[in-house]
């Protein structure tokens, strides 16, 4: 089960690889609850004392060395345990360390914080196994360490006069980031261009926004085009369009909504749509079709009417004699 105590400090690994720093976490918090006497053999703290130094130590110990010394009550004999276990890292570590810092070369990190990293680290580690570094030798080892291409540089920081590690770092850095802002303002516009005036990098930023706006779905061309505009009274109006002769767009008038309501589709017979819009199922539009063969529309023979004769009594009168 995990353990969810909060936990002051990394627990102790199994393979003992944090041995050293684990023991220094653990004596500073020991002498602050008074409880240091605790872990020396022979020792005649209060029982309390013992128990919490042990619950102490326990909770800071991975879980399967945990379990190793799960018999383990007495504070003293867990630490002395612990010691003769792990407290073997100088014999271990310094091959390696050794090592690390033979094949060590300035030349092989692409940032100067990266190299110092590496070097503070095995410095420690080497100090620990009673190897240490002086700094005229990690100076040294950094001179001895440029590229070939810049064989020039570690002569101009010998004449600098530098006598410690972190000074030659700290030049180092700035050298850096003076080199980084010249490629920086190398690159940004061909030699002897002019800069682009501040105005041209707006009207880009606008256009890219009008061109992302105008690939939205169901947005429009233009959609959100006037954000970001300011607004002046003068331009009130301007922007106004009157539509003279066209009717509101997307809208039908009162008239063709009425002519095509009364209009009657030849599809199907039905009123209110064409037959190019027609939607009548095949089979009701086929008995239609049927049912209007033979059949012709009304005719009035009123093409030639010459109106109403108005007759007279005598009209009539000749044809009685």
């Amino acid at each position: 089960m995990a353990r969810i105590e909060h936990l002051q400090f990394p627990a102790l690994k199994i393979t003992g690889e944090n041995y050293v720093g684990w023991v220094t976490n653990v004596k500073p918090y020991l002498i602050m609850k008074k409880l240091t006497e605790t872990i020396v053999i022979g020792n005649k703290s209060p029982p309390e004392h013992k128990a919490e130094a042990i619950i102490f130590l326990k909770k800071h110990l991975d879980e399967n060395v945990t379990h190793d010394y799960a018999s383990i009550e007495d504070p003293a004999e867990l630490w002395q345990a612990l010691k003769e276990r792990f407290d073997n890292q100088k014999e271990v570590n310094l091959p390696h360390a050794l090592e690390e810092w033979k094949n060590l070369r300035f030349q092989d990190f692409q940032k100067v914080e990266e190299y110092n990293s590496a070097v503070q680290r095995i410095v420690s580690l080497l100090k620990y196994c009673g190897n240490p570094v002086s700094e005229a030798e990690m100076m040294n080892k950094t001179y001895n360490t440029f590229h070939k291409q810049l064989h020039f540089l570690p002569e101009i920081y010998r004449k600098c006069g530098y006598t410690r590690f972190s000074e030659l770092m700290v030049a180092l850095m700035l050298a850096e980031k003076n080199n980084e802002l010249l490629i920086k303002n190398h690159n940004s516009r061909p030699t002897g261009a002019k800069a682009f005036p501040e105005v041209n990098a707006t009207v880009i930023e606008n256009s890219e926004r009008r061109t992302q706006t105008s690939r939205g779905r169901g947005r429009g061309r233009h959609f959100n085009s006037k954000r970001g505009k300011t607004y002046n009274p003068k331009w009130k109006g301007s922007n106004k369009w009157i539509r003279s002769e066209q009717g509101p767009k997307g809208k039908e008038t009162q008239e063709d909504t009425t002519q095509k309501r009364e209009s009657v589709c030849y599809r199907c017979g039905c009123k209110g749509h064409w037959s190019r819009t027609c939607r009548t199922p095949p089979h009701l539009c086929k008995l239609y079709q049927e049912s209007t063969k033979g059949k012709a529309k009304e005719v009035n023979l009123t093409e030639n009417f010459e109106g109403t004769s108005y007759l007279d009594a005598s009209d009539f009168a000749n044809e009685l004699d």
